[in-house]
């Protein structure tokens, strides 16, 4: 990721910390003269001393640990290092830089315990130290660069649209449907727990007697449904993208009739009963209720090819080489972990909302 400037944060930090100014000496009164009288002499108002020059950053010290001080430089150096909204935390928030320099001075405790113990001459703590070297002069070269590459990153709303029309099939709203059901989970092989075949269509058998006696849907899943996602929610799915879910309960949620309770449907986790309550065609997401999403993924595709095009030349400038180590070298490959059992209950994910970026929209 390309930084933000930080220059003119950094600047903003150091002026919210300079002390205020003495105000001027106001001028003497004028004593009106007394009649007849010749005018006294008017007193002379010495001139005002030149104001001390303000302590360079690195002579203001905060704080002191060890007897080795923690300096006004050092917390704006430490201060440049956080993203915007880090350093905006700081600024806004009363005794924010005060905390800062707080974590700063505990950090340095740490730090000096380590070098008593010898912790700081280690090969893994000097090889650390290249590596962070490497990092924080990384750094220093894009906030030098940065307002060049914040000018190369800004995208218009012609790139917006641009971007829109070139990855329409990224706004395209699948059909989707709200159904509610109620699941009666089936004793699967190798499982001790769980219902029988029998015992699961007895209890189907029983939900739909309560149904034609005029009991509640929703009431009915709450208390016998076996899936914890919607059971609380009256069996309830919203919305959903029917080819996320096992193919006979999307193949039900596709073509029940809308309202009505329809014959169990028998999947891999036992016997459901489907209502379905909508169904909403597929659609192409307009641009309009699409930008945002549109304009987060031309950004994201600007910063990619600024980088790319940055890494490209400098790559031109610098020997720069990725190597593969040979097979003996390599280590050897891990064992796939054994799959987890899926869990019976779980029902599929749902699909986004009417006005929402449809999935797979704009990384």
């Amino acid at each position: 990721m390309l930084r933000a400037s930080l220059i003119s944060m950094i600047a903003l930090g150091v002026v919210a910390q300079e002390p205020a100014k003495a105000p001027a000496p106001a001028p003497a009164p004028v004593q009106a003269q007394a009649p007849a009288q010749a005018a006294a002499p008017k007193p002379q108002v010495p001139a005002p001393k030149s104001q001390a020059p303000a302590p360079k950053p690195e002579e203001v010290v905060l704080a002191k640990v060890g007897g080795e001080p923690i300096t006004e430089a050092d917390f704006q150096a430490a201060f440049r290092l956080l993203n915007q909204q880090e350093q905006m935390q700081i600024l806004m928030i009363q005794g924010g830089k005060e905390e800062f320099v707080k974590r700063m001075a505990e950090s340095k405790l740490l730090a000096v315990k380590a070098k008593r113990m010898g912790l700081d001459q280690t090969p893994a703590f000097h090889q650390a130290v290249e590596r962070t070297k490497d990092d924080l002069l990384a750094r220093e070269y894009l906030a030098k660069e940065s307002e060049a590459l914040q000018k190369k990153l800004a995208v218009s709303d012609d790139d917006v649209k641009a971007f829109y029309e070139k990855h329409k099939d990224r706004f395209k709203q699948p059909e989707l449907a709200s159904v509610r059901h109620i699941l009666v989970s089936v004793k699967r092989e190798g499982e001790e727990k769980g219902l029988s075949e029998a015992a699961a269509k007895a209890k189907i058998a029983k939900i739909q007697a309560e149904l034609k006696k005029g009991a509640k849907f929703d009431a009915l899943a709450k208390k016998y449904s076996d899936d914890p996602g919607s059971k609380e929610n009256g069996g309830l799915y919203e919305d959903a993208d029917p080819s996320t879910w096992v193919p006979e309960f999307g193949a039900a949620a596709r073509t029940q009739p809308i309202g009505k309770v329809g014959a169990p449907v028998k999947t891999q986790f036992g016997y459901h009963l489907v209502k379905v309550e909508s169904r909403k065609p597929a659609r192409e997401v307009p641009f309009e209720e699409a930008k945002q999403v549109a304009e987060q993924g031309a950004q994201r595709e600007r910063q990619a090819a600024i980088w790319n095009e940055l890494m490209d030349s400098l790559r031109k400038e610098i020997p720069f080489e990725l190597t593969k180590p040979s097979p003996s070298e390599a280590p050897a490959p891990k064992a796939p972990a054994a799959p987890k059992a899926e869990d019976p209950k779980v029902a599929p994910q749902a699909a986004p909302k009417e006005g929402e970026a449809p999935k797979g929209g704009a990384r």
